[in-house]
């Protein structure tokens, strides 16, 4: 997407014409890892340092269950389900541990770890009638780009946008968000020219070196006086790749009283919150909506199938699976799972689980690559925009028009 001079040009017929992009597999306990909150911190002072240490247990199990609830919910459901005390957040936890612990007389510091039991969490949700997401996505690598077509910057001490990213806390959500180093690598793999024009050569290079499978480009280019408190930041943001999304133009004033730093803050905060906000969209689970589908499992071997098992585990909309025939080339499974049948595709394949339905066959799985795909036709080419009007800006982010329904673009090259 270009920003330029006089106008926004909308990233309009962007579509990566090429094949999926090799990750490696994430392990089959990854979907546990969507109800442990970690890095919960903690700072307590009381009469004695054992009454500091309570409380701080005590404010830790409500922070964990307020982490874990901004993960799982859309974003109009937040503050739907009634507080829970510590007491009653006991039920719910299945352990937790803790990390760099310090006390005094009086004083207690810590960060604590919380394993939360999923069942009972779903319970939770589902008596409040709240529909949730918990399919965990593959990572993200993140190219913040700033400047305008001609000017822009990726790597180096001239991009402060790239800092305010790299200055987030990591982790914590469930699309994983990636800034790359700007090391050697980075630098031969991509830079902003590349990535604007949407190289996918460059952009699956950059993928693979942080085992991602999508990257998120956002450029962000600086307006109006800081010095008098009157900047306004532009920002352009596209997801590319196998999930790809809409291009948003959005716009963030500069906050009261505060410098350039704050606002590259705060718009950098706004555009992770709408990348994850789209993600938990997309997967939604309705309280009670648990189904059941049989599948085909072509397998040449008895290790195929067992890893396919093993995948399953790690599908969040996954309930449950069971082989209920097996011949010499194939087996075929009874699946339990929540959600939407193209939920399901989708959250099978953040497994590298590819689930089709073929018509007056039914449903088949396969391990991901073990088809080569169609081809992929190339995107017709857009028309120019017009240009855009910069919207009025009040600390609260202004959208634009999306560019193009991207939804279906094809990935990165594999690696060969």
């Amino acid at each position: 997407m270009w920003i330029r001079r006089a106008s926004i040009a909308l990233f309009l017929g962007l579509l990566l014409a090429v094949a999926g992009l090799a990750v490696p597999v994430r392990s089959a306990d990854a979907r546990s890892h969507v109800f442990t909150v970690s890095g919960v911190p903690v700072d307590v002072t009381a009469e004695t340092a054992a009454a500091a240490r309570e409380t701080a247990h005590a404010e830790g199990h409500v922070k964990a269950l307020e982490k874990l609830l901004a993960r799982l919910l859309p974003r109009d459901e937040l503050g739907l389900p009634r507080p829970l005390n510590a007491a009653e957040i006991l039920a719910y936890v299945q352990d937790f541990s803790v990390a760099n612990e310090r006390t005094s007389d009086v004083r207690y510091l810590a960060e604590l770890t919380f394993r939360f039991r999923p069942d009972p969490i779903r319970e939770l949700l589902r008596a409040n009638g709240l529909q949730h997401a918990e399919t965990m996505s593959k990572p993200v690598v993140v190219l913040p780009i700033f400047g305008i077509e001609g000017e822009a910057v990726l790597w180096g001490e001239g991009n402060p946008w790239w800092a305010a990213w790299a200055a987030r806390p990591p982790g914590g959500w469930l699309v994983p968000l990636t800034v790359p180093l700007g090391d050697l690598g980075d630098l031969t793999a991509v830079d902003a020219a590349r990535a604007l024009n949407g190289e996918a050569e460059a952009l699956g290079a950059i993928a693979r070196r942080y085992d991602a499978e999508d990257v998120l480009i956002t450029q962000a280019v600086l307006l109006g006086d800081p010095l008098l408190g009157q900047a306004t930041l532009q920002v352009g943001t596209v997801r590319l790749g196998r999930f790809a999304q809409q291009t948003i133009i959005d716009n963030y004033a500069q906050p009261a009283g505060g410098t350039v730093q704050d606002l590259l803050a705060l718009a950098a905060d706004a555009v992770g919150a709408s990348l994850q906000e789209a993600w938990k969209q997309r997967n939604l689970l309705r309280p009670g909506s648990q189904r059941q589908i049989v599948v085909t499992v072509p397998v040449a071997e008895l290790a195929e199938l067992i890893e396919v098992k093993r995948r399953l585990v790690g599908v969040a909309a996954v309930r449950g699976s069971k082989v209920t025939a097996l011949s010499r080339s194939q087996a075929e499974m009874a699946i339990t799972f929540v959600g939407e049948d193209e939920q399901l595709v989708l959250a099978m394949s953040q497994s590298d689980l590819d689930l089709v339905l073929n018509p007056g066959i039914g449903w088949e799985l396969r391990l991901a690559g073990g088809a080569p795909p169609g081809p992929m036709p190339a995107a017709a080419p857009a028309p120019e925009p017009a240009p855009a009007e910069l919207a009025p800006t009040t600390g609260t982010p202004t959208t634009g028009a999306p560019t193009t329904d991207a939804m279906n673009a094809p990935s990165f090259p594999a690696a060969e």
